[in-house]
């Protein structure tokens, strides 16, 4: 009776044992999911950043390295005597600067962003006659620029969101931009200045890689310009054509860590379990 006694004892301390123990691993994980700065709930202040979880400030800096295109339209194709044939030749893009996440956010505004770098595009007018003449024009130009933005976020899961934005940017021509000489555009030349300032809108696919970095594919073109005003249209001018910009970018952002905060990875037990506690 006593061997009995004594074994239905060690059940019952045993079962209690794993029943504490499976209790703290639950409160464990439940606390690591709350602490998870890549929630499941779709919160649009938190779809890049929280600031009660994040091991970042709600400061960084970023690179957008890229590539330029422009997309042709003929403004002065309306003559039986010459048909023009705009495109766009590919050009390179890059950025650097700095991005300013909100602490007080609603539901339109969430972070703000600028930068500087310089750009490159290119492109060509085809001109056939009535006789059937063909002859070509080409362009290319590099500028320095500054740009800003302010930008919405929606969230899609954890990992991912759609990162819009409306900005502005200054563009100054430094090299490039000459008259071709073996062309002669049908109505003569009307390039653009070297100054250009326009309103624009971006759309971009954001990718959440851990906590403090992220990576936002995105596409960018100017839907208004102030300088050389002519209407709404946003597009540039070259020969007898005009042009819309299209500047394909890849965002890498960091933001700075908070002080005071240990690092991430200690050796490898640590950035195991560190990449442990994103997947959660």
């Amino acid at each position: 009776m006593r061997k009995i006694a004594f074994i239905l004892s060690l059940l019952f301390i045993a079962s209690a044992s794993q029943a504490q123990i499976i209790s703290d691993i639950e409160k464990r994980d439940r606390k690591r999911k709350s602490d998870n700065p890549f929630s499941e709930k779709k919160n649009w202040g938190e779809a890049i950043w929280s600031e009660h979880a994040s091991h970042y400030r709600n400061l960084g800096w970023h690179i957008n390295p890229g590539i330029t295109y422009e997309l042709g339209n003929s403004a002065q194709d309306e003559s039986d005597a010459y048909d023009l044939t705009p495109s766009g030749l590919p050009g390179y893009y890059v950025e650097a600067g700095m991005d300013h996440l909100f602490k007080n956010y609603g539901k339109a505004v969430h972070y703000f962003d600028w930068g500087i770098g310089v750009k490159h595009f290119g492109g060509q007018e085809k001109t056939k006659t009535a006789a059937g003449d063909v002859s070509r024009g080409q362009f290319n130009y590099g500028s320095i620029f500054a740009r800003a933005a302010i930008h919405n976020v929606w969230q899609l899961s954890r990992y991912n969101f759609i990162d819009q934005s409306i900005g502005a940017n200054f563009d100054y021509q430094i090299y490039g931009g000459k008259d071709d000489p073996d062309y002669t555009p049908p109505a003569g030349y009307n390039n653009q200045g070297k100054m250009i300032l326009n309103l624009h809108y971006s759309l971009g696919w954001g990718i959440k890689v851990r906590d403090g970095f992220f990576i936002v594919p995105t596409v960018q073109t100017p839907i208004l310009r102030a300088l050389s005003w002519e209407g709404f249209n946003p597009g540039h001018n070259w020969f007898n054509s005009r042009y819309q910009p299209m500047i394909f970018t890849i965002k890498f952002a960091w933001l700075f860590r908070k002080k005071g905060c240990p690092k991430v990875f200690d050796n490898g037990e640590g950035k195991r379990q560190s990449e442990q506690y994103q997947m959660q």
